[in-house]
């Protein structure tokens, strides 16, 4: 039996995380190439033992989840507790660019494991593993083995190479000339704003999702956000097989079930539901509004410093007996417009990411929250990373 422990990190050359390990010298244990690993060592009086090796994987062009294998997701839906920190494991691992695997035999890895610490202090990120937890690679331990967060701060650190390099864009006037105009009103409204963030494709590069698929989507989302809505009422006592109940009329009545994507079947069959988990599908109203408004359903996208009108969006779904009679009012807006809101988005995120890393209020009464799910939004609407709605990754 062996013990398997993950890093996660984000490294300006990660090809070479086997000659950093390499450099670290330990009085008790030393470290040999193998075939594609390092093998690990336990020194003896007179000779050697072999009790485990450390593997590599480096990203190559998968999106941040599927590089993580699901970290990411875990993260979002399984740990709880302070959000600024939740915030900051999600930003490390969605710039994970190497993982670098330890695999220990078991009656070895609890005396080997102040050495692991040791092998790894050249390097950052977080260490997962399988008991659920999640630890720093100083050793402190982030999140336990029932998700709750219990360190009082998280630092992150993000290869360079990794923020120019999040997508694969051909600079044109168009988006050039589009960051010029986001930049210029960041500076009007005292908004700071980095110039190393990596353009977004131009209206002839980008793959818009059909207004049908996005009508769909919508949908789905409003109808699970007034299920959520009915378990959060503290004036009635909700009965959840007939919240479910009603929850899947609706979404047959709209001829939507279909279009559940696997986490939200999972979510509408469980049987227990934290507060967090219920808070968390709420704010998904806000990326329902950025659906709503590139399709035409929802007129105005005001500026992100407050919450959408939670009540006209659901109202809005039920003036249609069905997603047919729905799109017969939907039409595309102008992919420039919506590019043009995309892109002043994407840079208010960094200004709040920025300003929760430093333990400060986001700039400009800007709303986290609504940014952040905006984003997601815009992210999906647009197909800049090729993620379906359960995958969506949000860099900053």
């Amino acid at each position: 039996m062996s013990v398997n422990i993950t890093l996660y990190a984000s490294l300006e050359s990660p090809t070479t995380i086997f000659e950093k390990i390499m450099e670290q010298k330990q009085d008790r244990y030393i470290v040999e190439f193998g075939e594609e690993t390092l093998q690990i060592f336990k020194k003896g009086l007179f000779k050697k033992k072999l009790i485990g090796q450390f593997t590599h994987r480096v990203r190559q062009q998968e999106n941040a989840n599927q590089f993580t294998q699901g970290l990411i997701g875990y993260i979002h839906q399984e740990i709880h507790g302070d959000e600024a920190i939740k915030q900051k494991l999600l930003i490390q691992g969605e710039h994970t660019n190497v993982m670098l695997g330890c695999m220990i035999e078991e009656d070895e890895a609890e005396a080997f494991f102040p050495s692991y610490f040791q092998f790894i202090q050249q390097l950052n990120g977080f260490i997962y593993v399988p008991s659920g937890d999640i630890i720093s690679v100083d050793g402190q331990e982030i999140a336990n083995g029932e998700g709750q967060i219990i360190a009082e701060d998280f630092t992150v650190q993000v290869a360079k190479r990794e923020l120019k390099s999040l997508f694969d864009v051909t600079e044109t006037v168009e988006n050039q000339g589009r960051r010029v105009a986001s930049i210029a009103k960041m500076k009007a409204r005292h908004i700071p704003y980095t110039e190393n963030l990596s353009l977004l494709p131009d209206s002839k590069q980008v793959r818009m999702r059909s207004v049908e698929e996005i009508a769909r989507r919508a949908a789905v989302v409003l109808i699970l956000i007034q299920f959520v809505r009915e378990l959060l009422d503290e004036k009635e006592e909700t009965n959840l097989k007939t919240s479910k109940r009603i929850a899947e009329v609706f979404l047959n009545r709209y001829g939507v079930k279909m279009n559940l994507t696997a986490e939200e079947e999972a979510f509408l069959a469980q049987e227990d539901y934290t507060q967090q988990e219920l808070i968390n599908k709420m704010w998904l109203y806000e990326a329902v509004w950025v659906m709503l408004w590139s399709i035409h359903l929802v007129e105005e996208l005001a500026e992100p410093t407050q919450i959408c009108d939670v009540e006209h969006t659901l109202n809005l779904l039920m003036n249609y007996t069905n997603i047919g009679e729905l799109l017969q009012d939907a039409e595309a807006r102008d992919v420039t417009e919506v590019l043009n809101r995309m892109d002043e988005n994407y840079l208010y995120h960094w200004a709040c990411t920025e300003a929760r890393l430093q333990g400060e209020e986001s700039p400009a009464d800007l709303d986290d929250g609504v940014v952040l799910e905006r984003q997601r939004a815009f992210n999906w609407i647009t197909q800049l990373h090729e993620e379906q709605w359960d995958d969506v990754t949000i860099h900053s």
